[in-house]
């Protein structure tokens, strides 16, 4: 068998295995809900011909495979399940984040959450949606039913990134959480620059908060070395702050205050806080629950 064969052998034979185990998280039928057809596979790339455009946010969480079944019963909404295999805790974390936000909190999974028939949420290192077009309260149901089946049969449950223990409880709009290692995801939830001047890679943890003191955004990111945290904080100085007049404050042109600080291995930021006063106090606030 040539070397080509053989890796190309190895690679099938993963891919087949990964997909076998994510087909017992679904079951053939749920109520009067019957699989209708065999469930789709993509992988990495090939998610866009399934999600277009959408499918970027996935990989900028290293998205690893994603399964699709549909569900039909006579006369009734048509229920779509996508299981997305995120290859680990964090990823499947971060992507949750990002979509949260948009519907109620619901005790299925990870912080499930439910909107207008779409049920979210994220397991060990799964992310899950469960999806009616419109809503009645048969379909309604099965959606949870289906959810919590597949939940229940995702063995372990993942652990959230270390860095959100250092965000002090009921300070921040729990639904505005955001965490990322891809400067592309910040940027789409708050615009910094075009350039990755705070120099989000792998290595790094961000998250992103809204306070609930003035509505102003906190941005802690965590490095591996106190030696990158001095490079990013003069980045962040030259890039975003070159008109200060003190060292690490300024007030922007929506009239509102930006602040940064380095502390140990974390950057901390303030944005679009009202005045110079709570910047600085919102900063030290944060700053005492860093290790």
């Amino acid at each position: 068998m040539s070397i080509l064969l053989l890796l190309f052998f190895i690679m099938d034979s993963s891919d087949t295995t990964t997909q076998t185990a994510m087909q017992k998280f679904i079951p053939p039928s749920i109520d009067c809900w019957m699989a209708s057809d065999s469930s789709r596979f993509y992988a990495d790339e090939e998610i866009f011909d399934y999600m277009d455009g959408a499918g970027e946010i996935y990989r900028s969480y290293k998205f690893k495979d994603l399964l699709v079944q549909r569900y039909t019963c006579p006369n009734q909404e048509e229920i779509l399940v996508e299981l997305f295999d995120m290859g680990s805790a964090r990823n499947a974390f971060g992507v949750y984040t990002y979509m949260q936000g948009r519907g109620t909190k619901v005790n299925i999974g990870q912080d499930g959450e439910y909107k207008m028939g779409l049920l979210c949420f994220w397991k060990d290192k799964y992310f899950v949606c469960v999806r009616i077009e419109k809503e009645n309260s048969e379909a309604s149901k099965a959606v949870f039913d289906l959810g919590e089946a597949i939940a229940r049969v995702i063995p372990t449950e993942g652990k959230r990134p270390a860095i959100i223990n250092l965000l002090p409880i009921n300070k921040y709009f729990e639904k505005s959480l955001r965490y990322f290692y891809r400067y592309e995801i910040l940027n789409i939830h708050f615009f910094l620059a075009d350039g990755n001047i705070l120099h989000i890679n792998d290595s790094t943890d961000g998250v992103l908060v809204r306070l609930k003191k003035d509505s102003s955004y906190l941005l802690i990111v965590g490095y591996p070395t106190k030696g990158q945290t001095d490079s990013v904080y003069d980045s962040f100085l030259t890039h975003y702050m070159p008109d200060r007049k003190e060292a690490d404050i300024i007030k922007t042109e929506n009239k509102k205050w930006t602040a940064c600080r380095k502390e140990k291995n974390y950057i901390l930021i303030i944005f679009d806080a009202p005045t110079k006063e709570q910047a600085i106090i919102s900063l030290d606030t944060f700053k005492r629950k860093l290790p």
